[in-house]
């Protein structure tokens, strides 16, 4: 078994470096993500409304950040830009140390929600720059893997300093995290990438650069839309489901914990699994419409679980469904690449990346009001218009990514990079001026 994994993950030294930043940067995430709400409410002294409006606050700023850094690196390169973030990420969270109110925690936490979603497309950029366009999606996944057991080695690291529970204790909390971000970009520099092509002119058929061309590109937008919604299962996974259980099931509360864990396994298990055969625009709008089908079947589990007595029998439906969500989450993940990449044209292809991105941060803003006033407080009736938006938003993937398959943006484009072969007939007719 072992050996298998191994022949899974082999990949280039360059392949290697780039799976190692991702493997610092998640360990530094998960040992803040396990006690950042604790250093903040036993150590700075907020209370948990102030914590709340803070991180609204950052996941609000957050949206700021991707697309005028994401025109940067167009210009220069990802790179360099994706290290200064890192800096600037990795001073916020040191910067935490020293927060002693609410007001200094809002400008730190506003400046971190600015930087932190504004690094997650260089990632992507680089990612492509590291594998090629042909091998990016198994590269993504491979990615994502190392990402969560990062996130887990971060949480132990992170019991540890909570069980000694001193001041200092949590503030190796901030520090240690800032430290991955010093680290992850000393990483980055040594990566042997591609060279950047810079952004020197404007696509064929035109005569002047649009500003901001991802906004006003209805189609990518549209794409990025539907994308958007089905990332509700991020919120699902982390604030919905923990407050049902615990307000409307008879399952035992541990039982919260657990389903977090199967979470995590299985994306680990069956990432590569899902990314399997996604690398092509087609194959991703499948997978995205075969997401929105999971996610909805994991709501009627979830929904139907406050109607059951036995605890056997609610665990086994709590547990079904989060394997569905499980499921859709990764499969998500895998059309969320084919489309940001192979939709996105080559001129503008970090901004673009940035954009398609707003969906998440947009998620991460607005999520937990829309899951637990929209879904929770309704009970079954939420549960029911959250399935129907799951399923609805899959069903669109394929017609809207097949009209923004054409659109003339994308000449230029190899067909190869949409279709997955030169017979584009399952999406029309290619862009006028695509070559062969």
């Amino acid at each position: 078994m072992t050996r298998a994994l191994i022949r899974k993950f082999a990949v280039s030294p360059s392949a290697a470096g780039l799976l190692a930043v991702g493997l610092v940067d998640a360990v530094g995430s998960g040992l803040y993500l396990a006690g950042g709400a604790l250093f903040f409410t036993m150590v700075v002294g907020l209370s948990t409304a102030q914590v709340g409006i803070g991180l609204s606050v950052a996941g609000v700023l957050g949206i700021l950040g991707p697309i005028p850094f994401g025109q940067l690196a167009d210009r220069y390169s990802p790179r360099p830009v994706l290290v200064f973030l890192h800096l600037c990420c990795a001073a916020g969270f040191a910067a935490y140390v020293l927060v002693d109110d609410f007001v200094s925690f809002l400008v730190v936490a506003g400046l971190l929600g600015l930087a932190e979603q504004a690094a997650r497309p260089m990632v992507q950029a680089i990612l492509e720059q590291v594998v090629g366009a042909e091998h990016r999606n198994r590269m993504a996944a491979k990615l994502r893997v190392v990402h969560n057991v990062g996130y887990t080695l971060g949480a132990l690291l992170a019991a540890l300093a909570l069980h000694v529970g001193t001041r200092q204790s949590f503030f190796t909390i901030m520090v240690g995290n800032a430290a991955s971000f010093v680290l992850a970009a000393a990483l980055l520099l040594l990566l042997r990438i591609q060279p950047h092509t810079r952004l020197t002119r404007t696509p064929a058929g035109t005569t002047t650069r649009k500003r901001l061309p991802a906004l006003r590109d209805r189609w990518y937008m549209a794409a990025a839309g539907i994308n958007a919604l089905l990332l509700l299962h991020m919120t699902l996974l982390s604030v919905g489901v923990p407050l049902w259980i615990a307000t409307s099931t008879h399952a035992p509360d541990s039982l919260i914990a657990a389903l977090l864990v199967v979470n995590t396994v299985l994306a680990v298990l069956l990432q590569l699994r899902a990314a399997r055969g996604t690398e092509k625009v087609t194959a991703g709008a499948v997978a995205m419409r075969n997401a929105g089908l999971a996610l909805a079947l994991c709501c009627l589990c979830f929904a139907s679980a406050a109607y059951l007595d036995s605890t056997l029998s609610v665990v086994s439906i709590l547990l079904g469904g989060t394997v569905l969500l499980t499921w859709g989450e990764l499969l998500q993940s895998a059309g969320q690449w084919s489309l940001s990449f192979g939709l996105a044209p080559m001129h503008s292809r970090v901004e673009y990346l940035a954009t398609f991105h707003l969906g998440s941060s947009v998620q991460t803003a607005v999520g937990p009001a829309l899951v637990t006033v929209g879904v929770i407080a309704h009970g079954w009736a939420g549960w029911a218009v959250l399935a129907a938006v799951f399923v609805l938003a899959g069903l669109m993937a394929q017609p809207l990514a097949s009209r923004a398959a054409r659109r003339p943006q994308l000449i230029g484009t190899s067909p190869e990079e949409i279709y997955g072969s030169t017979d584009s007939s399952r999406f029309g007719p290619r862009p006028q001026g695509v070559q062969h």
